[in-house]
């Protein structure tokens, strides 16, 4: 048998999880209710946002316990489910998951769910159960993939609203509101002078790098009850971290250029005028694991962003001169925040890139962070 349940979709975002120990039985279908899940979300997967249809095609992961009254994280705890995956159903638009569960009956038996998104496999997630010591985890690890980096959403279990802990068969469903525990990163650049009209210049970018001291992880562990990242000071990314061609499963949206006997893979960013060019593809993201988790870097140059372009003047047909030019830049303080989307923009003068930072917190409004470049 199938528990069943009707998926909402309003804006917060997605997840699942893994459960404990001791197997709990199967309480009487008749005599009890089974639990069913719903979830609300606005989050999208992969190299794009972790959202809906991502979500519905790998299906999300709950762990949950049971325990004899209020969840206690150094406390006893039942493992009653164990990375139970959850799927949906289009044709009956309803999640489902096998073998049914049903809530038990026990004066003072309380539940307590976690889910987390997409569902482990061969993505970087594995789980930790949960036991008298503490609370289930996620284990996650950047893919080297970065146009098949996994947008992780997890859920809130203590969201005021909707919370997933102690929940008895009076709770009803179990509804579970998912959120970005990494941190997504766009960029773009555009000239500081409109040359869009001038045939015989254009502006490439060919390269992009992340430059750090141990401050970006490759690896993290996070705690599902209160949602923070574990200190890790062994696992680090490569410096510089170089973000790849997406021709070959990288995020960087270099293609070969044809201009003037140029041919060097690149963007050229002076096509549009002032208007930025993305150095992505359409709708897709960088995710990196949150420095600090809601505090970010702690200094400006914490994390530097070295950015390579070329000017390039036409001599002839098929014929040029060009420019090759480097320039490395501080991140300001406080970027790179568990939970916020960042949009870099590159603005390419004559001699100098000035700098900005664009932050959304939460996935959500805009707010512009100039950084001056000398």
């Amino acid at each position: 048998m199938k528990t069943k349940s009707l998926f909402s979709l309003t804006i917060a975002l997605l997840a699942l999880a893994g459960c404990s120990e001791n197997e709990i039985t199967e309480q009487n279908p008749d005599a009890n209710k089974a639990i069913g899940f719903n979830t609300y979300t606005a989050a999208q997967a992969r190299g794009a946002e972790n959202g809906l249809p991502d979500v519905k095609t790998s299906g999300f992961g709950v762990m949950a316990y049971q325990t004899n009254g209020t969840y206690n994280p150094t406390g006893a705890k039942s493992e009653f489910m164990n990375n139970q995956k959850v799927t949906w159903n289009s044709g009956g638009s309803v999640w489902e998951y096998t073998p049914s569960k049903f809530w038990p009956s026990g004066a003072n038996d309380k539940v307590s769910f976690f889910a987390y998104a997409p569902y482990a496999g061969s993505n970087g997630i594995t789980l930790t159960s949960a036991d008298a010591s503490g609370n289930p985890k996620v284990n996650f690890e950047l893919q080297s993939n970065q146009k098949g980096m996994i947008d992780l959403v997890v859920s809130d279990p203590m969201d005021g609203s909707s919370g997933t802990t102690d929940m008895t068969s009076a709770s009803g469903t179990v509804n579970f509101k998912f959120l970005h525990p990494l941190t997504r990163i766009a960029m773009e650049a555009k000239t500081g002078t409109d040359i869009s009209a001038n045939t015989d210049t254009k502006v490439f970018v060919t390269a992009v790098s992340l430059i750090h001291t141990s401050k970006l992880n490759s690896k993290g562990t996070l705690d599902m009850k209160d949602l923070t990242w574990a200190s890790n000071t062994s696992d680090y990314l490569a410096s510089p971290y170089v973000l790849t061609t997406a021709q070959v499963d990288g995020i960087l949206n270099l293609t070969a250029a044809d201009f003037a006997g140029y041919t060097t893979s690149s963007i050229d960013i002076s096509s549009a005028g002032t208007t930025a060019t993305s150095l992505f593809p359409a709708n897709e993201y960088l995710f990196l694991l949150p420095v600090n988790n809601a505090t970010g870097t702690s200094a400006a140059g914490d994390v530097k962003v070295k950015i390579e372009y070329e000017i390039v003047n036409k001599t002839g047909a098929a014929a040029h001169t060009s420019s090759l030019v480097e320039k490395t830049v501080d991140l300001p303080a406080g970027v790179l925040k568990k939970g916020t989307a960042y949009k870099f923009t590159f603005t390419v003068g004559l001699n100098a890139i000035s700098f900005d930072v664009t932050s959304v917190e939460g996935w959500g409004t805009v707010s512009d962070q100039p950084v001056t470049v000398p």
